[in-house]
């Protein structure tokens, strides 16, 4: 036999000391569940991209209770390694750019905003949540395709203040179903490498699950997405932004009820509705985009585009993800991130000190 490496100490008291230094990040690893793709289903959804690692965590599958206020304190809380409560992202659901109203978004006023692409082509929206991590449609991610994320400009297609950041990986939550309604409709992205913040890179605020905002409340939705059914541009060019009155899933669902002609459910627990007249209203390529409502200074997303019948149809309000449903999921998914991803950079340091018998090559 020939040795390949030498060491003083023999290793082996060096292997026992890394293995106790290494134990609390190895023991919040253990709870990884293999990737498991979803069932192809007729709407292209449901399907992660199989390069990418994908972690499945169970989540909380009904609406938050009832809250009379919706103070700051209801915002979720996280600090990677402490269990202190704070903001999901200190400072976040603030916007710093002058506004100056219309259709088309001034640059830096929705600066959690962000384009899921796919091949340079926008897909989807998204909301910045984290430096790292990004909030979109379940329905929105497609199998064998590597995503990215722009960010930092209300152009969907010019580069000035933006940024392109490559997806690492992908989490779809695990009890999505495209299969007659979209329920559970959400994935978060986990971006290649943090962002800075910038005037026009801001993350958003997400609720907390006892989070509820009454109905008849004014937020707003924005995105790319065309802006008429029929005809016109695939996507606009520009961020564009539409008001829209909260409805509650029990009374929106008698709304569509009425309008498919059917006694079926179709919007429920864990599903919210936004509605402000015929010709208001998300789109296709809207899909993925955040539903925000702003509570004294701060704004919080409380929806994502999820479904609709149509576009801008009459009585017929559009269907978003109820974002405070699935928090505790959410920060699950973080928090595994942030648990699992440190090991990965000790392993080398680990080799290092291994016993010089494993070192040893025949």
């Amino acid at each position: 036999t020939s040795r390949l490496m030498a060491s003083p100490t023999g290793g082996s008291p060096g292997l026992l000391l890394w293995l106790l230094l290494l134990q609390p990040q190895l023991s919040g690893a253990r709870g990884r569940l293999a990737p498991s793709p979803l069932s192809p289903s007729p709407l292209g959804g449901g399907h992660e991209d199989p390069d990418a690692t994908v972690w499945r965590v169970a989540g909380p599958a009904t609406p938050p209770e009832p809250q009379e206020s919706v103070p700051v304190s209801q915002l979720v809380g996280l600090i990677p390694g402490s269990s202190s409560c704070a903001v999901l992202t200190p400072g976040c659901g603030q916007v710093n750019a002058k506004i100056l109203g219309g259709q088309e978004a001034e640059d830096g006023k929705w600066p959690w905003q962000v384009s899921v692409r796919i091949r340079g082509k926008h897909v989807c929206g998204g909301s910045l949540i984290t430096q790292q991590w990004v909030l979109t449609a379940g329905h929105c991610i497609l199998s064998r395709f590597h995503y990215d994320v722009k960010m930092g400009d209300r152009s969907v297609y010019k580069e000035i203040t933006s940024v392109l950041v490559p997806v690492r990986d992908i989490v779809v939550h695990p009890q999505l179903s495209v299969v007659g309604t979209i329920q559970k409709d959400l994935a978060l992205l986990q971006l290649l490498y943090p962002v800075n913040f910038t005037m026009t890179i801001q993350p958003i605020c997400i609720p907390q699950k006892t989070f509820r905002v009454e109905a008849g409340t004014t937020c707003w939705v924005t995105g790319w997405g065309r802006k008429e059914e029929y005809g016109g541009d695939l996507i606009t060019s520009v961020l564009h932004e539409v008001d829209q009155d909260i409805i509650h899933h029990e009374k929106c669902n008698e709304m569509i009820q009425k309008a498919m002609k059917t006694t079926r459910d179709v919007v429920l627990e864990g599903m919210l509705c936004g509605y402000k007249g015929a010709g208001k209203d998300l789109c296709q390529g809207d899909s993925g985009g955040p539903l925000v409502c702003k509570f004294k200074d701060t704004w919080v997303q409380v929806g994502l585009v999820s479904w609709g019948l149509g576009c801008g149809r009459g009585n017929v309000p559009g269907v978003y993800t109820d974002i405070a449903a699935y928090s505790k999921w959410i920060v699950e998914v973080i928090n595994r991130a942030a648990s699992l991803y440190p090991v990965v950079f000790l392993i080398p340091l680990l080799c290092l000190v291994l016993p010089l018998s494993i070192l040893v090559a025949p």
